[in-house]
């Protein structure tokens, strides 16, 4: 495999989606020294397939990432790495997350569940897609 890619999900990983926010105090100049050394963690772990997304926070300073982990010990482990985290700026939630119930398994045969998918707006390309 080519190790710049990332590496397939196991059966056994769960999602983690991991959010943080800035310790009481902490402003953007606060974590201006640590950004760069952050970022480029971040990014080790996305091409080794650990973090699969990673998004800034619309509501507050701070991030949301979401890992492919074995479980949710193996997410605070990484998140403890980070220099933002051992430089104790950070706090993190965790939420761990699996595959959905095949839903269509409680329908009732007769129930539509053919296309199009999304009936949300008649007549839009996404609809019809």
């Amino acid at each position: 495999m080519d190790p710049s890619m990332p590496k397939p999900a196991q059966e056994s990983d769960v999602k983690i989606i991991a959010y943080d926010r800035f310790r009481p105090g902490v402003t953007l100049e606060t974590i201006q020294p640590y950004i760069k050394e952050e970022v480029a963690n971040v990014w080790r772990l996305w091409k080794a397939g650990i973090v699969r997304e990673n998004y800034a926070r619309a509501d507050v300073n701070g991030v949301v990432i979401v890992f492919e982990c074995h479980d949710l010990a193996e997410a605070r482990r990484y998140v403890e790495d980070f220099p933002l985290s051992k430089a104790g700026l950070l706090e993190w939630d965790f939420v761990a997350v699996g595959a959905p119930l095949p839903l269509e398994f409680l329908f009732d045969h007769q129930v539509d569940v053919g296309e199009p998918l999304d009936r949300t707006v008649r007549g839009s390309t996404r609809a019809q897609a």
